[in-house]
């Protein structure tokens, strides 16, 4: 099972991703960010997803079973049109 963790880079998503390569395998997680080379010492697959560019998501998220979609930091009425 694919799983895919949004915000990958920040301090929950990489809580988050460490865990996930303990329990499923490093091969099995998928980081998305906005900018893929500063995640790089996450040791996993990462993809650019940019909340506010819907493309990236919808090429980011293929091939994935489940996602984990952790909030981003803008404005809550730029999150509710992001998510």
């Amino acid at each position: 099972m694919k799983i895919a963790v949004t915000a990958a880079n920040g301090q929950l998503g990489s809580s988050v991703v460490n865990e996930l390569k303990k329990q499923i395998g490093k091969q099995n997680v998928i980081g998305i960010v906005r900018s893929p080379k500063k995640a790089a010492h996450l040791g996993i697959e990462v993809r650019k997803g940019d909340y506010n560019s819907p493309g990236d998501f919808s090429s980011a998220l293929k091939g994935m079973d489940r996602v984990l979609l952790i909030s981003g930091m803008d404005d809550p009425q730029k999150r509710i049109q992001q998510h």
